[in-house]
C-alpha cells in the first residue's frame, strides 16, 4: 500500500462572531463559521498526524538507546581486558631484564648468547607493540561506541520533546475547532427548514451506479459512492459518518493508497490538474487556505461530504471555490 503525506500547515482562529439577531444573519454567519470550523478541524487532523509521527520516531530512537549502550559497555570491557594484556607483556619484559640491547650484552656469556637474547628481545617488543596497537584501536572503538550511545539518547530526547510540542498543538487545534463547531451548530439551529434546504443546495445522494474507468482515482470514487447518504460529521472517519477529508482518506485507502488526513496535505500528492482538464477520480480542492476536498465524478460534478446538516452526495463543482485538483 502506498503511503503519502507532508507536514500540516498552521493558522490561528479568528475572534468569535457577534451573536446573530435573526435567522438571516445566522445563515450568513454560519457559512463563515463553518468554513473556519472545517479548516480548524483539518489542522487538527494534521496535528494528529504530526503527533503520531513524532511518537513513532521517539519510540524507535528509544529502542536504539539500549543496544548502543550495550555496545559501549562491551567496548569498555574489551578495553579493560586488553589493558591487562598489555600490562602483562610490559611486566614480563621488565622482569626478564630484556629491556634493551645494552642489558642483553651485559647478560650474555658469549656472542651466541647475545644473539639469542636479541632475538628474544625483538619478539617481546613485537608482542608489546601488537598489544599496544590493539589497545589503541579498542580505545578508539570505545570512544565511538560511547559517542553513538550519547547521540542516540540525545536524538531520543529531542524526539520526545517534539512529540510533547505536537501533543500540545493537537490539544490547541482540537479546542479551537470545538469552539467553532459549537458556534456553527448553534447558528444552524437558528435556520428555518427552508433555509437549511437552500443552504445545502443542489445535489443528490442517490446512487448513480458504478463509475466507468480505470486507475486508483476511479476505484476510490466507486468506494466513496457506496457511502452516499451518510451524514457529514466534523472529524468523521467513517464508516457511519464522514467529514470531507475523512471520506477521501477512507475511499482511497480502500483503493490501496493511504492519503494524509489533512485536505491541504492531500493537495500535494499526485499530479496537478487544471479545472478544464478534470477527469473522473481526480481530487478537487476548495478555498485558500485549502479546507475542503471531494472526488470528481464527471459532468462538472464531484462526490463529497459537504457540511454539517448535510450528507455525502454528488453536486456541482463550484468554479469560484475551486483552487486545485490532483490526479493519482
Amino acid at each position: 500500500m502506498t503511503v503519502l503525506g507532508v507536514a500540516p500547515a498552521s493558522a490561528q482562529p479568528s475572534s468569535p462572531p457577534t451573536p446573530p439577531s435573526n435567522a438571516a444573519d445566522a445563515k450568513t454567519q454560519l457559512d463563515q463559521v463553518q468554513r473556519e470550523a472545517e479548516q480548524l478541524t483539518e489542522q487538527w487532523h494534521g496535528a494528529k498526524d504530526t503527533l503520531d509521527a513524532r511518537q513513532a520516531e521517539a519510540a524507535t530512537l528509544d529502542a536504539a538507546i539500549g543496544p548502543a549502550r550495550a555496545a559501549a559497555d562491551k567496548a569498555k570491557a574489551d578495553e579493560e581486558a586488553y589493558r591487562q594484556q598489555t600490562d602483562a607483556v610490559a611486566m614480563s619484559t621488565y622482569e626478564s631484564g630484556n629491556l634493551d640491547q645494552f642489558n642483553a650484552l651485559l647478560a650474555s656469556g658469549s656472542p651466541q648468547d647475545f644473539l639469542d637474547q636479541m632475538s628474544a628481545l625483538e619478539q617481546i617488543s613485537a608482542e608489546y607493540k601488537d598489544a599496544l596497537e590493539k589497545l589503541l584501536a579498542i580505545v578508539d572503538t570505545t570512544k565511538r561506541a560511547q559517542a553513538d550511545a550519547d547521540a542516540a539518547a540525545a536524538r531520543a530526547k529531542a524526539a520526545e520533546d517534539e512529540a510533547a510540542k505536537a501533543e500540545k498543538d493537537l490539544s490547541d487545534r482540537k479546542r479551537d475547532a470545538e469552539i467553532r463547531i459549537d458556534q456553527a451548530e448553534k447558528l444552524l439551529d437558528r435556520l428555518t427548514p427552508q433555509q437549511r434546504r437552500d443552504r445545502n443546495g443542489s445535489g443528490s445522494s442517490n446512487d448513480p451506479g458504478p463509475f466507468a474507468g480505470t486507475g486508483v482515482g476511479v476505484a476510490a470514487l466507486n468506494f466513496a459512492r457506496e457511502e452516499l447518504g451518510k451524514p457529514y460529521a466534523w472529524g468523521g472517519n467513517g464508516p457511519n459518518s464522514f467529514d470531507c477529508s475523512g471520506l477521501t482518506v477512507w475511499a482511497f485507502k480502500k483503493a490501496g493508497v493511504t492519503l494524509p488526513r489533512m485536505a491541504a496535505d492531500q493537495a500535494t500528492v499526485g499530479q496537478p490538474v487544471s479545472f478544464d482538464n478534470l477527469q473522473v477520480g481526480d481530487l478537487v480542492f476548495y478555498y485558500t487556505p485549502i479546507g475542503h476536498v471531494g472526488i470528481y465524478s464527471g459532468n462538472g460534478n464531484f462526490l463529497d461530504a459537504p457540511q454539517t446538516g448535510d450528507v455525502v452526495k454528488i453536486q456541482p463543482v463550484s468554479r469560484s471555490a475551486f483552487v486545485a485538483a490532483r490526479r493519482l
